[in-house]
C-alpha cells in the first residue's frame, strides 16, 4: 500500500463539511483509486493525525464510522485494515450521515428504541429455523471477536441486523441498516467494556431464542438506557477535564 504524499492529503476545512467528514472522504478516496487495497493496513492513528493535521477524536470517529459500515475492520493491537469484502457506497454523503451531533445521537437512540421493540416482537412471531440460526451465528461470531480482542462494532451491529431480518419486514431491515451505523460511531465514545457489550447483545438474542416478546421489549429498553447513561457519563467526565 502506498499513499501519495501530495498536498491534497491535507484537509481544506471546507465549511460545508465537518473535519470528520473530510477525513472519511480522504480515506474512501484512497480506497476508490486503489492506493489502499482490500486487506491493506491503514497508517496508524498517529500518522493519520499528522497527515491530516487534526485531533485524535476526529480520526477515531471517522475510523469507527467506516468500521460500522463494514469498510474497515479493527484488529487488536495491529490497527485498521480494509475488509476483503468491503463495499463502498456510490455517494459519500451516505457515510457522512454517520457523523451525528450529540443531540442528534440521543434523538436517534430514542427512535431506535421504538423501532427495535416492534422489530423484536415481529422477529419472535415470524422467524424461521433459518432466521434463528443466522442470529445464533451472529452471536457466535461476536463472541469469537471478543476472544480475539477485535473491535466489536461490526459484530454487535450484525446481531441487530439479523434480528431485523428475522422480522421478515424489508422496511425494518432498511431502517436498521441506516440507523445502526449512524449511532454506532458516536456510541463508541461511551467506551462500553467489550465483555459488557457482548452480554448486552446476548440478552437481546436470548429473549429472541426463548420467544418472550415482553422480555424482548424489556431488554431493548435496558440495552439502550445503558448506552445513553454510559455516553452521558463519559461526556460529562470529558467536559470536566476540558
Amino acid at each position: 500500500m502506498v499513499i501519495s504524499n501530495t498536498e491534497d492529503t491535507k484537509l481544506f476545512r471546507q465549511k460545508s463539511k465537518t473535519i470528520t467528514q473530510q477525513i472519511i472522504e480522504k480515506i474512501t478516496s484512497y480506497i476508490r483509486n486503489g492506493e489502499i487495497a482490500p486487506g491493506d493496513k491503514l497508517p496508524s492513528e498517529k500518522e493519520l493525525r499528522e497527515r491530516f493535521d487534526v485531533g485524535r477524536s476526529s480520526i477515531r470517529e471517522a475510523l469507527h464510522a467506516l468500521v460500522a459500515l463494514g469498510i474497515l475492520e479493527s484488529q487488536a493491537g495491529k490497527g485498521y485494515y480494509v475488509r476483503q469484502d468491503y463495499s463502498l457506497p456510490i455517494d459519500n454523503s451516505v457515510i457522512f450521515d454517520l457523523v451525528l451531533e450529540e443531540e442528534d445521537f440521543f434523538d436517534m437512540v430514542e427512535v431506535r428504541e421504538v423501532i427495535e421493540k416492534q422489530i423484536g416482537v415481529l422477529a419472535i412471531q415470524r422467524s424461521t429455523d433459518e432466521d434463528i440460526e443466522r442470529v445464533r451465528h451472529a452471536v457466535n461470531e461476536m463472541n469469537r471477536a471478543l476472544e480475539r480482542g477485535d473491535d466489536l462494532i461490526y459484530y454487535t451491529t450484525q446481531v441487530h441486523v439479523e434480528l431485523a431480518r428475522a422480522s421478515h419486514n424489508s422496511t425494518a431491515v432498511r431502517i436498521m441498516e441506516l440507523l445502526l451505523p449512524m449511532i454506532v460511531s458516536k456510541a463508541k465514545q461511551a467506551h462500553i467494556p467489550p465483555d459488557r457489550d457482548v452480554r448486552e447483545h446476548e440478552r437481546l438474542a436470548r429473549a429472541f431464542f426463548v420467544g418472550d416478546t415482553e422480555k424482548m421489549k424489556h431488554e431493548v429498553e435496558e440495552h439502550l438506557e445503558y448506552l445513553r447513561e454510559r455516553f452521558a457519563e463519559v461526556r460529562s467526565k470529558e467536559a470536566e477535564t476540558d
